[in-house]
């Protein structure tokens, strides 16, 4: 019994290798990394028994510090940056030397996307001329932060103040109490932080340089903006924006006007503009997979339209079961001569004659002592079983046959 399950385990085994396959045509599974952070899995498809590349996944990156994504797709956002975006620490901008008296206060610098101080002073108001207006009257505040107001002006009557020298936008003024009406204001485009902007000197598009941000300067570019203005591969995608410039599914690299997402559809090959090498690129064939060794019936292969794939299939499906049909008799065989040899009583030992104790003679040998007639019957029977008797028998049938000489 072990050895005919042995043999039914090994037929299985040869059987699973001849008609397995390695996945059922047009199943799709997943691969690739992961879905943490930028990563994306992408998917393969079964063409012709075996899984296809993996389209569509987004790999690991390098770490970007301070732009709020996990560029490395390890579950943390910007670790191992000098500062974390949103951060931010008191400063004085350029070479200035002061202290918050008067109208003077310290900026603010924030922590940059690249995970470092952006070198910016915001929002900080530097020591100034003391200003005393176009009268003269000085404006009740210490506009050179010396601790003095209005050192050298006339003084106001009655402390009536003046409107371009109130710190409010109130008179007309282009900015707070200057322009217009007031004495002129400093521009977007000289480079220093004066009327609220974020940061200096920045491309904003259309070849123009200008301070930016705030409420009085251009808004600072953005990924948002529609203007191809920092570094962006395209407008508003690639380089520092997260947005992908070309979605990876639209791509028709082997040029056969079919997009990846369809070629994974149809199951060609999206690097070979002619999968089944016929002559016809796979946009304009029918049966883009014909031939390929594989009768796609889902693609519409059928024996008529695609006949080399589909009669070497059926022809292939006959010869295993053939292979099956040659097995299945030969393991009939074996069993029938085993069992037919067990009945034959070729393996059975000489009969002892007799219930005395210790008497071994084999009756065949007291057939010489019988008489002529019995010896004959005896050499006859003998006879018969010539192919089946042991050393034993074929050294007693020959004393016998002697004796008949005699």
């Amino acid at each position: 019994m072990s050895r005919l399950f042995l043999f039914f385990a090994v037929l299985l085994a040869v059987s699973d290798i001849v008609v397995a396959q390695q996945c059922q045509e047009d199943d799709t599974k997943e691969c690739g990394f992961s879905n943490e952070g930028v990563c994306k899995k992408g998917i393969q498809t079964c063409i012709g028994g075996e899984w296809s590349p993996c389209f569509g996944s987004v790999l690991p990156n390098d770490e970007i510090c301070d732009d709020g994504i996990d560029n490395d797709c390890d579950g943390a956002v910007d670790e191992g940056c000098a500062c974390e975006l949103g951060d931010e620490r008191i400063c004085v901008p350029g070479d200035y030397e002061y202290d918050e008296v008067g109208v003077c206060n310290y900026g603010v610098e924030l922590c940059t996307f690249g995970g470092d101080w952006s070198g910016d002073c915001l929002n900080a108001t530097v020591p100034g001329a003391e200003l005393c207006g176009p009268q003269g009257f000085g404006n009740q505040l210490d506009d050179d932060c010396d601790g003095a107001v209005d050192e050298d002006c006339v003084e106001l009557p009655g402390g009536v103040s003046l409107e371009c020298t109130n710190r409010i936008k109130d008179a007309g003024e282009e900015g707070v109490d200057c322009g217009g009406p007031c004495e002129a204001c400093n521009d977007c485009a000289n480079g220093i932080l004066e009327l609220d902007e974020e940061k200096t000197n920045v491309d904003i598009g259309e070849g123009l340089n200008s301070d930016c941000g705030g409420l009085n300067c251009p808004d600072c570019p953005t990924c948002y903006d529609r203007v191809q203005n920092q570094a962006e591969e395209s407008v508003d995608c690639g380089g520092p924006c997260v947005e992908l410039c070309v979605d990876p599914m639209a791509a028709d690299d082997d040029k056969d006007g079919l997009t990846l997402a369809l070629e994974i559809k149809k199951g060609t090959d999206p690097n070979l503009a002619d999968t089944d090498f016929d002559g016809v690129i796979d946009s304009q064939d029918s049966l883009p997979l014909c031939p390929n060794a594989v009768c796609d019936a889902s693609k519409g292969e059928t024996e008529k339209n695609c006949p080399k794939d589909c009669r070497e299939a059926a022809f292939g499906g006959l010869v295993i079961v053939f292979i099956f049909v040659i097995l299945f008799v030969a393991v009939g065989l074996y069993f029938y001569f085993r069992f037919k040899s067990f009945t034959s009583g070729g393996s059975a030992k000489p009969a002892v004659s007799g219930k005395k104790k210790g008497r071994t003679k084999p009756k065949y040998e007291e057939s010489a002592l019988r008489g002529p007639a019995y010896a004959r019957k005896a050499s006859r029977r003998w006879a018969k079983r010539k192919d089946v008797e042991s050393e034993a028998e074929k050294k007693l049938r020959r004393s016998i046959e002697k004796i008949k000489r005699k």
